[in-house]
């Protein structure tokens, strides 16, 4: 089938500026408009702003929809407010067992102890996700049903916080510590994960995202994909990172191998599996990132945080990884954390372009070291704003270290490759907002931050382009409009190219193409 799209103001997105232009997308490929052919359907985008469309280097589309299912508590400012969203939500579902809900803010005013939550509901287990997705906060029944007012067992990492009387409060920070309650929640039937999916698709769909790096799989999760890619229910072109775990690695690896044959095997154009993830450390507000200077207050004040694995053993598994021909895809949040992701690649000069996740502290002496290494800086740019999420941080790290955070500007001006994230759930999928605070460094209608670090909207843009396509192996043309390139792009309301900083929070996305559903409008 031949679409004619007439009076396009498109951007290729390279280094080119955007022109109008006609051009025709051919059994779902790009292609110069040619005006003696006869099109089978002919649409007019009266001169609006045309370029490739978003993909997403880092985000967990299967957890976004499942924290979909339970209570939204991502806006409330106070703990009365979560209260009150858990109680409704408790009263519309009277079959439920357990209350999973998400994600509260960890900067609001509050003690963040189990009886705050059992103030609202007692007889059934909360469980609630901390905005950074590192940190669960439950209520004393959570506790009751998974044991853990009895006892606590040994942890390799993390931790069950306690109170001066040895009592668990109902703060758990870090997997190891946070599985001793998921792993009590019921799961949910294939039917309710495959609805989950569908879910979160359309929500990155009408952000304009038509590819994602999911960064996060463990046993149970490819499956999902692979049934969605069996019925055609699979939308968004997805890269499953299987999660290496430092106690089950090895037996694990023989999952992700069967897994990704049965990827391959199965053959759908959207789905394919050739990364593994590996947790170097955890999260600056639990303080268990790694860092080479200590924390400076809270209950971790002269510590240096937590690394997750051994480094031998990081280094085996890591190697395997690379061996058996996967990407190594780092999440590195503290300065130590990242120069231990940099020293594990520079040991193995893995065959596939290794990407570092998150890369939120970078010390000088590093900067160079990811050209020099050929790693992709993922960054998730939405956190490269004073927001609460980022003001929680300073009480444990100081403001000086916080004020060098995300150093988009140092890498980019070395020559390291820039790729663009969500970390969906932890923040938005909506790249116009990443878009936007990549370049103003700001919320809305407030000043910037750390404005030598900013990226101009071009930079921007590249990195939720051409920056993902190329982190995730794709074809030369993928973030690209050439002829020939696959037919993915979006429709804005303006040029970002052109338009003032300001106006770059007030973007939206008209329509998404994909090669299989011409033009989506929102």
């Amino acid at each position: 089938m031949r679409v004619r799209y007439r009076n396009a103001n498109l951007w290729i997105g390279d280094e080119s500026e955007p022109g109008m232009k006609s051009f025709d997308v051919i059994d779902g490929y790009i292609a110069s408009a040619d005006e003696v052919s006869v099109a089978d359907h002919t649409l007019d985008l009266a001169g609006a702003f045309v370029m490739p469309a978003f993909r997403d280097g880092h985000c967990h589309p299967i957890f976004a929809g499942r924290e979909h299912v339970g209570p939204d508590v991502t806006d409330a400012k106070s703990v009365a407010q979560i209260q009150q969203i858990i109680v409704d939500y408790a009263k519309t579902n009277p079959d439920v067992a357990w209350i999973d809900g998400a994600a509260y803010d960890r900067s609001i005013p509050a003690k963040f102890h189990r009886f705050e939550l059992d103030d609202a509901i007692r007889d059934l287990p909360v469980v609630l996700h901390g905005a950074d997705h590192h940190t669960l906060w439950v209520n004393t029944r959570a506790l009751e049903l998974c044991g853990l007012l009895e006892t606590i067992p040994k942890l390799s990492v993390g931790s069950v916080d306690l109170d001066k009387d040895g009592v668990p409060t109902g703060i758990l920070r870090e997997w190891e510590a946070m599985q001793l309650v998921l792993s009590h929640i019921p799961s949910l039937s294939l039917d309710a994960e495959l609805d989950c999916l569908d879910w979160a698709q359309r929500e990155l769909l009408s952000t304009g995202v038509v590819e994602v790096q999911d960064a996060w799989i463990d046993p149970g999760m490819t499956e999902i994909y692979l049934e969605s890619a069996r019925q055609n229910r699979l939308r968004v072109r997805t890269n499953l990172a299987f999660r290496a775990d430092p106690v089950t690695w090895e037996s694990d690896f023989e999952y992700f191998t069967r897994m990704r044959d049965a990827v391959t095997t199965l053959n759908h154009p959207n789905l394919k599996s050739n990364a593994i993830k590996f947790f170097i450390d955890g999260v600056l507000g639990s303080s268990t990132a790694s860092l080479l200077e200590p924390y400076v207050n809270g209950p971790h004040s002269h510590q240096h945080g937590e690394q997750v694995w051994p480094i031998n053993e990081l280094l085996r598994a890591a190697s395997r990884a690379n061996e058996l021909g996967y990407q190594l895809h780092l999440h590195a949040i503290g300065d130590a954390a990242v120069r231990t992701a940099l020293d594990v690649i520079e040991r193995i000069r893995p065959t596939l372009q290794a990407v570092i996740a998150h890369t939120e502290l970078v010390s000088d002496d590093d900067v160079a070291r990811f050209k020099t290494l050929d790693v992709t800086a993922n960054f998730e740019p939405l956190w490269a704003r004073e927001d609460g999420q980022l003001l929680s941080c300073v009480p444990q790290v100081g403001r000086s270290r916080i004020d060098k955070m995300y150093r988009m500007r140092d890498l980019a001006d070395a020559g390291a490759r820039l790729s663009f994230g969500s970390d969906w759930p932890v923040s938005s999928p909506n790249a116009l907002h990443g878009l936007a605070t990549a370049v103003t460094r700001s919320l809305p209608g407030r000043a910037g931050w750390s404005l030598n670090q900013a990226l101009t909207a071009r930079e921007a843009l590249q990195a939720y382009t051409r920056g993902v396509a190329a982190q995730m192996s794709n074809s030369e043309r993928d973030g690209l409009l050439l002829d020939g390139a696959v037919a993915e792009f979006v429709v804005l309301s303006h040029n970002p190219l052109t338009c003032s900083k300001e106006a770059l929070h007030d973007l939206k996305v008209l329509a998404v193409n994909l090669p299989s559903e011409p033009l989506l409008a929102f």
